[in-house]
């Protein structure tokens, strides 16, 4: 018992220690923060030039995607990635990389005024705080917290990850793609006649990403809905393999219902074929 009253006693004074010394601290730094956030020159300043300029929202266009088969991770680059997924975020993309331009012209003129706007230090009384120096720092931070700063520069940056069939993460690589490699990616998928895109390496990388869908889990459970045999002979044997029904060629997705269990010979002679 005299233990525990011992310890006791001991985390009381600690406690009690800690809020004589915190305590003071937290009221004078709020009169501080109070004063400062009240009579500041410079952060009412601020605070009207704020008011005129509204700045566009840019949505986060990054990219992350796993794979648990390492053929298909090691084939399969960031900017194919990119290429597969501006198919069908292009438009937004161009839309956002348009706002950004807008927000960093507007963001030149907003910074002209903000830095009009004069000297720290400045106070709307003539009976400041007393210790300047610490009126000062609170003011900075208050103004840096206070002043806009929009997204100016865009990228979309790709991550893609190596993982076990039960997820657990191995690797990863990644690649940050300018606006400049960005335009570059969409000229190219503008240029297309009908569903098929003109630019050979656009292809390619739509067809890897696509392929790069059937995952090793997919692949498995594909097997068992399949009775793990070949869905065209019927035989059982140890060269089963995925095929697309509908052919990517053809606009065939990795989709469940588009995939089935062939052997190699009978995957062979299906070819580019829809059966």
């Amino acid at each position: 018992m005299k233990i525990l009253l011992i310890f006791f006693l001991i985390i009381l004074a600690i406690v009690v220690i800690s809020l004589s010394i915190y305590l003071p601290i937290s009221i004078i730094r709020k009169k501080y923060i109070d004063f400062v956030s009240t009579h500041s020159l410079c952060l009412k300043h601020l605070n009207e030039i704020n008011k005129k300029y509204h700045f566009k929202e840019i949505p986060n266009f990054d990219m992350c995607h796993s794979y648990d088969n390492e053929s298909m991770y090691e084939n399969i680059s960031c900017l194919d990635y990119l290429t597969y997924q501006l198919v069908y975020q292009r438009k937004k993309v161009i839309s956002a990389m348009e706002d950004t331009l807008d927000n960093n012209s507007l963001f030149m003129e907003y910074m002209k005024e903000v830095l009009a706007t004069g000297d720290l230090g400045r106070w709307d009384t003539e009976k400041p705080l007393k210790n300047r120096k610490r009126l000062i720092k609170y003011e900075k931070k208050a103004f840096a917290q206070n002043t806009q700063f929009p997204t100016i520069q865009f990228t979309i940056t790709v991550t893609l990850e190596l993982t076990n069939i039960n997820g657990y993460y191995m690797r990863s690589k990644e690649n940050v793609f300018s606006p400049e490699e960005i335009e570059a990616v969409i000229n190219k998928l503008s240029q297309r006649r009908g569903n098929f895109y003109l630019d050979n390496d656009v292809w390619q990388s739509i067809c890897r990403v696509e392929r790069g869908k059937v995952s090793n889990r997919m692949r498995f459970a594909i097997y068992k809905r399949d009775g793990y045999r070949c869905r065209n002979c019927g035989r059982y044997t140890n060269d089963l393999e995925i095929d697309h029904i509908i052919p990517i060629s053809k606009g065939g997705k990795s989709t469940f219902d588009n995939l089935q269990t062939l052997c190699h010979s009978c995957n062979v002679k299906k070819g580019s074929n829809i059966e």
